[in-house]
């Protein structure tokens, strides 16, 4: 760890207690990886789409949280064989540029998510083709009533522990749809990949050979700021939103090259945050090699600023690989993170109780008499 000892195992390296700091088992969640790309290609390769599928102009991914991730995931992984524009809507509303020439894929882990569902009506609208992926829920029964076609995956876990699903069905979507030439051998390197890094940062491996336990350790009290560019841009996201959610901490991420334009100037200030920040460098060999020159410049600007930071090279034949290798490190960071919090990583009941808060004013809003005389 650039600048920090590296401390000891603690808790990370007591199993029993690492146990009882993940009672609903986040941690063997991030270990089937693996199993979720393998199961969603396999459901994928029984997909067939109907010519008003396969002759789009542009796509739009309707999703929030873990069911959006995944197309952030596709868009930059790859972005230089995807045959036509892929862009990820988060919220209620469609873009304008949508019409009877764009696919609509709504992405629902629940089935339930109220932004997809106010999209995909519009979706309906405006006549365009609309292709579902989803555990079940409201989504999936209008897709059975509408007779859209769909891609069913097992549920009953966290909607952000199923990644894999995520990304490798809506990739698999669109291979099927001809948007994307996508053989199975580059899948089954990314399932590979992530068993590697599983095997190399799971919770048997000590911290002093398990860079994930280390990273969380200096995450500890501090601000985690990822950054990274390229294909890795939507992995520093994720990292991003699995400290949140797992870790329970704020966090942040930064894409370059924008970050250069920007970011680095906001680097003196406030003072009092300087020592509480730990900035993760996420690189590769695949990287632009003027973004590789842009990280290593950016790194030298935060030590300079006196921030404590770490440059994390992730391996890997391709882009696929690369990510997927990088998902099981911060997910586990993520994790191991929750535990030094003492805090267990699975629920998340703020995000329940604002849904909670919103089904109440939505009922109040129906309620005869809620807007007045009528």
């Amino acid at each position: 760890m650039t600048g920090e000892p590296i401390m000891s195992g603690g808790i990370l390296d007591d199993a029993a207690a690492s146990r009882r700091a993940d009672p609903a088992g986040m941690a063997g969640e991030v270990a089937r990886i693996p199993e979720q790309i393998r199961d969603a290609w396999r459901i994928s390769r029984t997909l067939s789409l109907p010519a008003s599928h396969t002759s789009a102009t542009a796509v739009a991914v309707l999703g929030m949280g873990g069911s959006a991730i995944g197309g952030d995931l596709v868009r930059s992984i790859w972005s230089d064989r995807l045959r036509v524009p892929v862009e990820v809507v988060r919220g209620y509303d469609l873009p304008g540029w949508t019409g009877a020439g764009s696919l609509v894929v709504a992405s629902s882990y629940s089935g339930a998510t109220e932004e997809t569902l106010s999209a995909v009506e519009q979706a309906f609208t405006r006549r365009c083709p609309v292709a579902v992926i989803t555990t079940g829920g409201p989504l999936g029964a209008v897709a059975e009533r509408a007779g859209l076609p769909s891609l069913r995956f097992p549920g009953g876990g966290q909607p952000r522990a199923a990644v894999g699903y995520a990304v490798t069905l809506l990739a698999g979507l669109l291979e099927r749809g001809g948007y994307l030439a996508l053989p199975d051998e580059e899948i089954e390197a990314g399932a590979q990949a992530a068993e590697a890094a599983l095997a190399a940062w799971g919770p048997d491996v000590p911290t002093e050979r398990n860079l994930a336990k280390r990273l969380a350790w200096a995450m500890l009290d501090r601000l985690p700021v990822v950054e990274a560019s390229g294909s890795l841009a939507a992995v520093a996201r994720r990292w991003k939103t699995q400290l949140n959610e797992n870790g329970k901490t704020m966090a942040v991420w930064e894409e370059l090259p924008e970050a250069n334009h920007n970011t680095v100037v906001g680097h003196p200030h406030p003072g009092t945050i300087r020592d509480h920040q730990l900035v993760v460098f996420l690189t590769s060999a695949l990287d632009h090699p003027r973004n590789a020159l842009r990280s290593r410049l950016s790194a030298a600007l935060v030590a300079d600023a006196g921030i404590l930071h770490e440059e994390v090279r992730v391996e890997g034949a391709t882009r696929f690989a690369q990510a997927l290798s990088a998902i099981v490190l911060g997910d586990l960071v993520s994790v191991y993170l929750a535990y030094l919090y003492r805090a267990d990583p699975t629920p998340v009941e703020t995000i329940a109780g604002l849904k909670a808060a919103l089904a109440a004013a939505s009922r109040s809003d129906a309620a005869p008499g809620a807007n007045g005389p009528s």
